[in-house]
């Protein structure tokens, strides 16, 4: 079985999640997977990656086209519509992609090309009737977990300071940024420790494994969301998760010790973090999130999607 996977990247490099899904169905399946990446956006972007794309296929044998990303398939969808391929077409949708008013147009145009769509979150069921399946984005589960005490030492925290991670960087401002700077200004206030708080930008993902272990909370204040992958690392990681009901993160987060789910406001924030500072934890009960999340199982359920198609 030869599948072509095609995502979006401005850098150019396949995103991880993206590249570790493909290696997983590779390893475990012998399928033949080869990455397609658009590196420019915007309608002279993908009507660009549209006729790149019609120079790959006609010099690969491929069986189909999976697409990460509804904008994505934006080129595989122009492609076939000017009559470049005649290629079936799965999409993975990853949240904003259907979150956001300004991209759902897009994707749902996209959706009635395809033979079959893949939804990260069930929250995105509401948008499709017929030739989906729910499966979220699964984790490279096999991690080592003894980073902690030499990372805290390198970057010199001490065994009192406070190390609060951002559930991402702070110019995405659907992970509401702001909020999230103004709960951590208001528990400084509230403890005698060291707190130190950090963006997560530039990590690659052996640094952030490293990270998660070192941290002690992870804070997710967003907007809107999917099946966020962080919140999967973050458990995998054993690291406490504060955060609102949003995306998948509470399913997530389900029989998993820990992890604090609340309301967006400033007061229930800091109580759950002070509480934290006072009585450091780690995530113990990591099994919930594996058995569900493991790549390979993710892999299982995609490949009878495959299989079927």
């Amino acid at each position: 079985m030869k599948i072509l996977f095609v995502s979006r990247s401005s850098s150019g490099s396949i995103h991880p999640f993206v590249k570790e899904q493909a290696d997983v169905l590779v390893k475990q399946y012998r399928l033949d997977i080869k990455h397609f990446v658009i590196e420019k956006g915007g309608m002279r972007g993908y009507m660009s990656a549209a006729f790149q794309l019609r120079e790959v296929l006609k010099h690969n044998n491929i069986d189909f086209i999976h697409v990460h990303y509804g904008l994505s398939a934006l080129s595989v969808v122009l492609a076939k519509v000017l009559l470049l391929h005649q290629k079936k077409i799965i999409i993975t949708y990853h949240g904003s992609d259907l979150n956001d008013s300004k991209e759902r147009p897009f994707s749902l145009l996209a959706s009635k090309f395809a033979i079959f769509n893949i939804l990260v979150s069930s929250q995105m069921t509401r948008f499709f009737s017929e030739n989906y399946a729910v499966i979220p984005c699964g984790i490279d589960t096999d991690i080592k977990t003894d980073f902690r005490d030499m990372v805290r030492l390198e970057k010199g925290w001490g065994p009192d300071d406070f190390v609060i991670l951002f559930s991402s960087n702070f110019t995405r401002e659907e992970k509401d940024p702001t909020f999230a700077k103004r709960v951590v200004n208001a528990f400084k206030k509230s403890v005698s420790k060291r707190v130190f708080f950090l963006e997560l930008k530039g990590y690659n993902r052996s640094q952030l494994t490293q990270l998660m272990q070192a941290a002690d909370v992870l804070l997710m204040c967003s907007i809107r969301e999917g099946s966020p992958q962080i919140i999967k690392e973050s458990i995998l990681n054993s690291l406490p998760i504060v955060s609102n009901d949003v995306g998948e993160v509470k399913t997530i987060c389900t029989n998993v010790d820990n992890c604090f789910i609340v309301e967006k406001n400033i007061p229930a924030f800091v109580h759950i973090l002070c509480l934290l500072a006072e009585n450091p934890q780690r995530i113990a009960n990591r099994q919930p999130l594996i058995s569900r999340y493991d790549n390979k199982v993710i892999a299982g359920e995609i490949f009878k999607i495959y299989q079927n198609i």
